[in-house]
């Protein structure tokens, strides 16, 4: 193609959600020069809708950075959740044209471009017809990033390589430890155990076992977490909770591979492969004296960090069939509403609050519908202000009458009740300065959705302002 329209770099966006999902491509790569999207095929990223214009939308960079226009589509063009005319993008961004909801990304497009919101994967993504459902993975749902991971992990499950496993509360960790402990072939159970939920006068109990006698009340012998996975698998889960004592004897079982239940004589052989999973920050508890360096590198010997649900939301849908599926529902049919709200909403607590959600709905005696009643108070109220004009947006064209909800909206959203400005907004066009928002998120103990409602902005802008700062939100609560 001429250098005008080369596509740049790994920059494109990713579909999250349409109803006829089936009629688009999972994702398109951006030209520099700038993208048209819109219903007309000749349009440079074809939007095969009703609910889009001929030309709808045009994205493009100028000045190396990336901005999003309308062309008076007649539904108007949605970022993150605000009707603008113009905005300037960030990695992650989302885009609604239509009835078609985008994530922009600044790179791999190409990799999202084999995954389809549905779990099908595409060997050519050029080519519609090389369509097949992706090998099963058994436990873990999701499109290129989960199974870029998990392609990862499969590489590396039958060696004896210790597994750090890390990622916020939520996100999936323990199903990715037990797909590894699937892929590896050990002969042993996987046991798992909540570091942070035992006292720290148990934790060598509940490790290492006892013998009888060894204790008042030990009236026979107790087989200790560690040996019930002899040839099997040792999650730790929490491990950033151990206390110091038994991080130090779990560093002696790790390097002797022998355990000493209470009350023994003799250490016994145990052949066990270590997982551990954290939300919290290993380095910053090193560099505080709560978690001891050489037990880091013992169990470091392989690492992988799960993206928060927010960073992922284009395995919002094949989670909602999965979840629906575990709680005893072959059939499950979202909204469109339902689904923008879903995407709107940024998930503070991952996966286990999705899961929350459609385990609820599951209990009902309904249909295979899954509307916006169904959605927790919070969401319903992010979704109060969803589609209002943003202030930060350029003036409206002088046909801005056509700026309105499309039709299936109407009935679930409030757009016009205007954006929430509190005392503490910030202005149109600005955000905190690194200072600002720390000393916000220690007041608010780390509650991002406080920070926001002080800002008068959206919780998803305030999560990338942290990403920008290099900020880790678990140092606030």
């Amino acid at each position: 193609m001429p250098p005008s329209r080369q596509a740049s770099s790994g920059a494109g966006i990713v579909l999250l959600y349409a109803p006829d999902y089936e009629q688009f491509r999972p994702a398109y790569p951006v030209y520099e020069s700038g993208s048209v999207l819109g219903r007309d095929p000749s349009a440079d990223i074809y939007v095969p809708m009703r609910t889009a214009s001929r030309h709808h939308a045009r994205i493009e960079r100028r000045g190396g950075v990336w901005h999003l226009s309308d062309l008076g589509g007649r539904n108007g063009t949605i970022h993150n959740g605000e009707l603008v005319t113009e905005a300037v993008l960030a990695h992650l961004d989302e885009i609604r044209i239509g009835s078609a909801i985008f994530k922009f990304v600044e790179s791999d497009v190409e990799g999202y471009a084999h995954y389809r919101i549905d779990g099908a994967y595409f060997e050519d993504p050029d080519s519609s017809r090389e369509v097949r459902t992706r090998t099963s993975t058994s436990r873990i749902v999701g499109g290129y990033q989960s199974q870029l991971l998990a392609g990862r992990l499969r590489e590396i499950a039958r060696s004896e390589l210790s597994v750090l496993i890390l990622g916020e509360s939520g996100t999936g960790k323990e199903i990715f430890a037990e797909q590894l402990h699937d892929w590896s072939g050990r002969r042993g159970p996987l046991q798992a155990v909540n570091c942070a939920a035992i006292p720290a006068a148990l934790v060598e109990g509940e490790l290492f076992g006892h013998r009888r006698g060894a204790f008042s009340g030990a009236e026979r012998d107790r087989m200790g977490i560690i040996r019930a996975a002899h040839q099997g698998t040792l999650l730790l889960d929490e491990i950033g909770d151990m206390p110091l004592e038994a991080q130090a004897k779990l560093l002696r079982v790790i390097q002797s591979k022998e355990i000493m239940p209470l009350g023994a004589a003799q250490p016994e052989p145990v052949d066990v492969r270590i997982v551990a999973a954290t939300h919290r920050d290993l380095d910053a508890l090193q560099q505080k004296g709560a978690f001891r360096a050489d037990l880091f590198a013992r169990l470091n010997e392989y690492s992988i960090t799960l993206p928060p649900l927010r960073e992922r939301k284009e395995d919002i849908f094949s989670l909602c069939v999965a979840l629906a599926t575990r709680h005893g529902r072959q059939e499950v049919r979202p909204s469109m509403a339902f689904m923008a709200s879903l995407l709107h909403h940024d998930f503070p607590y991952n996966v286990r609050e999705l899961e929350a959600l459609i385990k609820r709905w599951a209990a009902t005696a309904r249909g295979p519908e899954i509307d916006v009643e169904d959605l927790s108070d919070e969401i319903r109220s992010r979704m109060r202000t969803y589609g209002a004009r943003s202030s930060a947006s350029l003036p409206p064209p002088a046909d801005a009458a056509r700026t309105t909800l499309i039709p299936e909206d109407k009935a679930a959203l409030s757009a016009d009740e205007g954006a929430y400005a509190p005392k503490g907004a910030l202005p149109p066009r600005t955000s905190p300065d690194e200072k600002v928002l720390r000393e916000l998120l220690v007041q608010q103990r780390g509650n991002v959705a406080a920070v926001a409602r002080e800002l008068g902005r959206d919780r998803t802008q305030v999560h990338r302002w942290i990403r920008r700062y290099n900020m880790n939100i678990d140092e606030f609560r």
